[in-house]
């Protein structure tokens, strides 16, 4: 994913329910507090609108945030399958390109989880005409596409919600990216309990290759 989850992003997401790789469900996208936007664009000149257009497709710092993730890296994953279970370990590989001219960001993520090959993508960027972080996330062990949207909190840390998909059912989930001094990228999954508390569910620790 802190700067941005980027890698979560990156590492698309993955949660606890037994297999270390979320698989969620994501959010829907209300907009019933917004005029038509019809409206608005019978008040706007030709002029105004292509200044609209340029200000919502143009990159700017957050997208050359998650710039910062392009490249190679060497992953170690760490989660639970219940709060009494101990952790079960894994070393990754992940890699980062650029699209779009540095819109977004897409990932490839690798891992060997209980002895199982396990792969997915992501692609996330950063949507200037609702100031938010997107992702989508695919995967060898779900036939879902997995929705995420969140916004940087008061640590700088980019935090993503969205659902985690069970053989229980569904539940909400959260990915939490955090950048360090030392180059590295954290995130850490959290599961929502029935008593409304978030539980620390795995973490991915990206050191660039």
């Amino acid at each position: 994913m802190k700067s941005s989850s980027l890698i979560a992003f990156a590492s698309g997401s993955l949660v606890t329910a037994g297999i270390a790789v979320l698989i969620a469900a994501g959010p829907e996208h209300k907009h019933h507090d917004k005029e038509p936007a019809n409206e608005h664009m019978a008040e706007m000149s030709p002029e105004d609108m292509m200044a609209g257009m340029m200000k919502l497709s143009t990159p700017n710092e957050h997208h050359a945030e998650l710039m910062e993730t392009v490249g190679n890296w060497n992953a170690k994953t760490s989660f639970v399958m219940s709060p009494d279970a101990p952790p079960t370990e894994s070393p990754a590989t992940m890699t980062v390109k650029s699209l779009l001219d540095g819109r977004h960001v897409m990932s490839h993520f690798k891992m060997d989880f209980m002895g199982q090959p396990f792969e997915g993508y992501s692609i996330m960027g950063y949507d200037n005409a609702h100031d938010q972080y997107n992702s989508v996330w695919i995967d060898s062990m779900s036939t879902k596409i997995t929705y995420m949207t969140g916004n940087k909190n008061n640590d700088g840390d980019i935090v993503m919600h969205g659902t985690s998909s069970t053989p229980m059912g569904d539940n909400p989930m959260k990915i939490v990216t955090n950048k360090s001094d030392d180059g590295t990228w954290t995130d850490k999954f959290y599961d929502k309990m029935p008593d409304g508390t978030w539980f620390h569910s795995g973490t991915i620790t990206y050191t660039r290759d």
